[in-house]
């Protein structure tokens, strides 16, 4: 069109979806200002801090949790991780926990944080570092983690020792990188826009002392505008905060992210791209249809770049921990699952359990992995034949 190219209809739907969302957050914009307003009014007398565990030293996670009816068996394992790798913990408890459920955790954490479910995992963050500022905390590194994961999936994973290895300022799981910025699509001039922000998914952050001495990342916490809108939380909060610490100089990272992935695939064995395939998962019919007939088709040369081709294009589209869970494990060795109820999680988690299930995925997280078998019956519950047989 006007030698612009064509616009993708997914890249058109988006736009419109995001226009939506704009006018969906009109009412959360004009009445947060007062929502806020009281809520630091009073949050101190509204948050219950209970434990009297001994000071922890100096490693520490803030866990945040969203479970106020019942308490997932998988928490219990993650505390556990946390504390094997020398961390101590401040689970913080949006909407509160069942008396046993306290219990539990008290019995694993250093401090339990009982607080409204305002702002979500950003809100709790931040009520949580704010009651850290009072506690005088001054370690060595502080991780942010929520329960939109399960973590670890292997208990002998040595994740926690690569994120405090990392030189940069502040590290995560997993990097978002948009598309648009690792495209080498130049004769297109829709790339040739600027590039967008890049940030850490909040699941989980790791933030060493150096970090935490910056006068940014107080001030960030410190003038950090709480929403009840989830979308604004991941604007504000999620991408807020990675793209604040940018602007203030630090680096920001992950483990993975979409470019290292590709270098790394490209550098696989036929055998291995076949089980990249082979444990694929898809909320494109077109792309599941493409990678069967190249499944099917002869090993060679041809073969080979047509694997690698529709990786690329598939990862351009959709994340690749999620599409290529196998793949990604065998590079990165990440051991989380999101929780996200999105379709290409949904697949993804059902092509991690056939992996796990046939002996190619090594996962130890008992508790976890049953939690996730099931979620996935639950996702794709069985036919009356399947339960025949």
């Amino acid at each position: 069109v006007g030698g612009f190219g064509v616009i993708p209809g997914w890249k058109v739907r988006r736009e419109l979806w995001r226009v939506v969302d704009q006018f969906r957050e009109l009412p959360a914009r004009l009445l947060e200002p007062l929502q806020r307003w009281r809520y630091e009014r009073t949050r101190w007398s509204l948050i219950k801090v209970h434990g009297d565990a001994a000071y922890p030293g100096q490693k520490l996670c803030v866990f945040l949790v969203y479970q106020p009816s019942r308490l997932a068996p998988s928490v219990l394992e993650t505390l556990d991780f946390l504390s094997a790798n020398g961390y101590a913990t401040l689970l913080v408890a949006n909407a509160g926990l069942t008396g046993e459920a306290l219990s539990q955790v008290l019995s694993k954490a250093w401090r339990v944080m009982e607080r409204p479910n305002f702002g979500y995992d950003f809100g709790g963050y931040r009520d949580a570092l704010h009651f850290l500022d009072r506690q005088e905390f001054a370690g060595s590194h502080l991780i942010l983690l929520n329960d939109s994961i399960w973590f670890p999936m292997l208990k002998t994973s040595r994740v926690i020792e690569h994120l405090e290895a990392s030189p940069l300022d502040m590290t995560g799981l997993f990097l978002h990188v948009p598309a648009r910025n690792e495209l080498e699509k130049e004769s297109n001039r829709l790339f040739r826009k600027r590039k967008l922000a890049e940030h850490i998914e909040s699941y989980l952050t790791m933030i060493p002392r150096k970090t935490l001495l910056r006068r940014e990342f107080a001030a960030f916490w410190q003038t950090y505008p709480q929403t009840r809108s989830k979308t604004l939380t991941i604007r504000r909060g999620e991408i807020g905060f990675s793209k604040a610490m940018a602007a203030a100089g630090l680096s920001i990272g992950a483990l993975s992210r979409r470019s290292t992935f590709l270098q790394a695939v490209a550098q696989f064995s036929d055998h291995q791209l076949e089980k990249t395939l082979v444990y694929a998962a898809y909320s494109d019919a077109p792309f599941q249809a493409e990678r069967d007939a190249i499944l099917q088709s002869e090993r060679g040369p041809t073969w080979r770049t047509a694997a690698l081709e529709h990786i690329r294009r598939v990862v351009e589209r959709r994340r690749f921990n999620a599409s290529f869970c196998w793949a990604t494990e065998e590079i990165f060795g990440t051991t989380f699952l999101k929780k996200h109820p999105g379709r290409i999680f949904q697949e993804g988690r059902r092509q991690f359990l056939r992996a796990v299930d046939n002996g190619d995925l090594a996962c130890d997280n008992l508790v976890a992995l049953e939690e996730l078998r099931q979620r996935v019956a639950k996702d794709f519950p069985a036919t009356d034949g399947e339960r025949k047989e």
